[in-house]
């Protein structure tokens, strides 16, 4: 029997896994799952209560506060648990998260296979801009998390804004392999996700989701999926473009699935808006989407989008914010063939 370990991070991870295990390590026979799940109370992640049954695994809660200044024992003896079994292979989201890190530099060591997952749209974003302050401090804050944990640590990676960064990174697991760029010249395995619809009655189940107690309306509707943006020039310009798009068309509502980290001021800004409706659900919008019938889909380049609904149309808006020169420092190569990618709102249609 292999032993496979996956951690993950956020909600749109359980939504990847689900599809994953039920693909390929479905058989209780021949793999033992594992599934490591980090938690932290000071943010607005795993918030709704999530059924694990049916995915033939074993769960493995992980608390901790990456900012936090004090040992927890907990933590130490958590993982030590963790690697005290020989694992296949070991599959990872977040190649920046300090624990992943650790599990890596101890798991590569024993003949682990190390892949790192499927992002969102990660790999096929290129930053121009080295970032070195940020990544600086990134790194710098996970070296402090370890220390403060006593988590012996080789050589610490230097945070990267290339996908697989991390030499001991085997494979590179991808969606849409002919549209990634391999910088770093990893093995690129080809994997598909949500092959059937079994799968989305799975993660449903998983998250207790029911698309009527979160949005009234399915069929014809307006469903904007806002993120988290660096360059803070870029919400006023998000408030410009909804109250445009409410004007093109006054008989419809847009319902706004809003990211976990959206900011309060920009909530705020979005209650004060008329025929704007929010939606404060911590269920990856992807279940959403699958829900709806005859609706548009749009964001900025949310990667939800990815997940394709033939029932629905599908916009990314990047290119408005290129037009007003914001967030001109990366570029996201689309690498799907439903999204559209346009540069005027009058392109957006029913």
């Amino acid at each position: 029997m292999e032993n496979i370990l996956l951690s993950i991070n956020t909600e749109y991870h359980v939504l990847v896994i689900t599809s994953l295990i039920k693909q390929y390590y479905s058989n209780a026979r021949e793999y033992s799952v594992t599934v490591l799940l980090h938690t932290n109370k000071s943010n607005n992640r795993f918030k709704h209560e999530l059924n694990f049954e049916e995915l033939n695994a074993v769960l493995v809660m992980l608390e901790y506060d990456i900012n936090g200044r004090q040992y927890d024992p907990v933590i130490k003896k958590t993982l030590e648990k963790i690697l005290s079994v020989s694992y296949t292979k070991f599959i990872f989201f977040l190649e920046q998260a300090p624990v992943n890190q650790y599990l890596i530099s101890k798991l590569s060591k024993k003949g682990t296979t190390i892949c790192l997952a499927p992002e969102g749209t990660k790999p096929y974003i290129i930053i121009s801009k080295s970032a070195l302050p940020s990544r600086l401090r990134s790194t710098i804050k996970n070296y402090r998390f370890l220390k403060t944990q006593k988590l012996l640590f080789g050589l610490l990676p230097f945070v990267s804004n290339r996908n697989g960064f991390i030499k001991q990174t085997d494979e590179v697991w991808i969606h849409n392999p002919e549209k990634y760029k391999n910088l770093t010249n990893k093995k690129v395995v080809p994997i598909d996700l949500y092959t059937s619809p079994s799968q989305v009655k799975t993660a449903s189940r998983i998250f207790n989701f029911d698309i009527k107690k979160e949005i009234p309306e399915m069929e014809g509707v307006f469903l904007y999926l806002n993120q988290w943006y660096v360059e803070f020039k870029v919400y006023d310009y998000e408030i410009t473009m909804l109250e445009k798009l409410l004007h093109k068309f006054p008989g419809k509502k847009i319902y706004i699935k809003l990211h976990p980290n959206t900011h309060t001021f920009q909530v705020e800004k979005f209650e004060k808006m008329e025929r704007v409706v929010l939606n404060r659900s911590t269920v990856p919008a992807e279940l959403f989407i699958m829900s709806l019938h005859k609706s548009v889909v749009f964001s900025f380049w949310s990667a939800a989008l990815l997940i394709k609904n033939d029932d629905c149309k599908y916009y990314w808006l990047h290119k408005l914010l290129e037009q007003q020169k914001l967030m001109d420092w990366w570029s996201i190569e689309n690498p799907s063939e439903h999204i559209i990618e346009i540069d005027n709102l009058d392109s957006i249609v029913f």
